[in-house]
């Protein structure tokens, strides 16, 4: 594409793709529309897992998955809360509010993606670049909010506002001005007189509303009906200053949400085996972390044999079948957590390019659990996946019910290119690459296990945050597909992506303006 000399890379926290294309076809959100009508999209584009902020917005930024970030060209940041098992005694951290060691921890952020890939800005490396209220922005020539004490004053003014709507519209037309200035002034904002050949946006308000009431509420709506607005203003100033003809606008979302009517209460689970929740400045003899759960839990185990009684080394299969105090078998036990229906482990001997992946199902009316494997071979783009399930008459993920994804239960090996292909349209889309690269960090769990959506805990390194309904990090469709637009730039052409991952952005958009991508990018131009 000749006449593209720019790029904006704007997310919208929390949008189903569903949802957000019903809106367009009811003419809810014009400005979008003509995106949907002129430009490229798709309604079927697959976010990684787990369906959480983050490491969602870290791998649209970079274009590459998580993995051994310290020996692998991936990304670091395999949860919005973890733990750093590498030091001793192990931190958390925890990007929403002020974490447990430090404050504001989201500014951590650059530095946990490693040093084994590059966010798109740093993958361009000439023009100035800006990132507004983008807090993944390794390589900007200018960030928004400037200062640390601007956006801890956002933070107190949203979380103790009554009128929170306002804020958040406050807060879309802010990143919209910003945007807008930084083209109108660029000499205020970097050092030459050039507008910004690459700019990261995020709308965040969506997923707080949506927290608070939902994404079918009238507030979550008439907030993206203002996005939309604010949106709109944008192309007309760029319209107007020259520049939206040589500009591509991809717009996508991280992920989207669900509704549940149960809550889960651990204590009485925790008490009867005394698995007491670390703490490292709490609870330091604690042997056990919930770090996330939600409709899926992360937990992490310190098993009996460590280098040192404040070192967690990671566990052996044994370690999680002798475990604690009454030496119980978590594989089993963990079952009996109520609406817990699946688990995912690794095995003891697996390495980078190798390795095996334990799953194990509940059916919910026998309560029979049957057993299955991931098994892994290769790195980066040449990464393989086999998936074998043990049981003939009921599948851990569901596909052998649909024709397509039920083809590659075959006891081979397959691409993650294939198990997209066969995937992105049932639940669970691409889980057998995407927890694959997820238990190769080890900052990610030790074991996973999921509810599927029946149950919810809203469990943060073992301390409950809230009792929303409203939720994400499901492998469901309704959140794990998003919706995917580009726009802007008259070369554009109007077409129909069927199927894609969010790691394909930062190709497709570096292909707009003819810069490689960096040789840690797993994702491929969709143009």
């Amino acid at each position: 594409m000749n006449s593209v000399n720019r790029i904006i890379y704007c997310i919208i926290d929390d949008v189903r793709s569903d949802q957000f294309f019903q809106l367009i076809e009811k003419d809810w959100l014009p400005n979008f529309k003509i995106f949907y009508e002129e430009g490229i999209f798709s309604k079927n584009c697959v976010t990684d897992f787990p369906a959480v902020t983050y490491p969602t917005h870290v791998s649209m930024i970079t274009g590459t998955h998580t993995g051994n970030y310290q020996e692998e060209l991936c990304h670091g940041v395999p949860l919005f809360n973890w733990m750093e098992r590498a030091v001793a005694p192990p931190f958390f951290r925890s990007y929403d509010t002020v974490g447990s060691d430090e404050w504001i921890q989201i500014y951590k952020m650059n530095e946990d993606i490693g040093k084994n890939c590059q966010t798109i800005l740093e993958m361009i490396k000439e023009g100035n670049k800006a990132s507004i209220l983008q807090f993944i922005n390794r390589g900007a020539d200018y960030f928004y909010p400037e200062t640390k004490i601007k956006l801890i004053f956002y933070y107190l003014l949203l979380k103790n506002s009554r009128k929170v709507e306002k804020y958040l519209y406050r807060m879309n037309n802010i990143a919209i001005q910003n945007l807008i200035d930084t083209f109108k002034h660029p000499k205020k904002y970097f050092e030459s007189n050039e507008p910004p050949i690459a700019s990261l946006l995020w709308f965040v308000s969506p997923d707080i509303l949506l927290h608070l009431y939902g994404s079918k509420s009238k507030q979550y709506l008439l907030n993206m009906r203002h996005i939309d607005t604010v949106f709109g203003f944008m192309l007309k100033k760029l319209k107007q200053m020259g520049y939206l003809d040589d500009t591509a606008i991809a717009v996508a979302s991280d992920h989207g949400n669900y509704a549940v009517k149960t809550f889960g209460n651990l204590s009485n689970f925790i008490q009867k085996y005394k698995l007491y929740n670390y703490h490292p400045r709490k609870n330091v003899k604690g042997t056990i972390n919930f770090t996330k759960f939600g409709g899926i839990g992360f937990i992490n185990v310190k098993p009996r044999d460590c280098y040192s009684k404040s070192y967690w080394n990671l566990p052996q299969v044994k370690d999680l079948e002798i475990y604690g105090p009454k030496r119980i078998n978590l594989l089993s036990e963990l079952f009996k957590i109520q609406g817990c229906e699946l688990m995912y482990y690794k095995d003891d001997n697996n390495r980078d390019d190798k390795g095996i992946i334990h799953l194990k199902r509940k059916i919910k009316n026998s309560g029979q659990i049957i057993s299955g494997y991931l098994e892994y071979r290769r790195q980066g783009k040449d990464f393989q996946i086999k998936y074998y399930n043990e049981s003939q008459n009921h599948d851990i993920f569901g596909y052998d019910k649909n024709e397509n994804s039920s083809r590659l239960i075959d006891n081979k090996f397959h691409t993650p290119e294939e198990w997209l292909e066969n995937t992105f349209h049932v639940n669970y889309p691409c889980y057998p690459e995407l927890i694959s690269r997820h238990f190769k960090n080890p900052r990610g769990g030790d074991i996973v296990i999921s509810t599927k959506g029946s149950v919810v805990y809203n469990i943060a390194h073992g301390k409950q945050e809230d009792t929303s309904p409203y939720v994400h990090d499901l492998g469901l469709r309704n959140c794990s597909i998003v919706p995917l637009l580009i726009g802007g730039a008259k070369e554009i052409p109007h077409e129909e992506i069927k199927f894609c991952k969010t790691v394909d952005i930062v190709p497709t958009l570096l292909n707009m303006i003819h810069i490689k991508p960096h040789e840690s990018t797993m994702g491929h131009s969709v143009i």
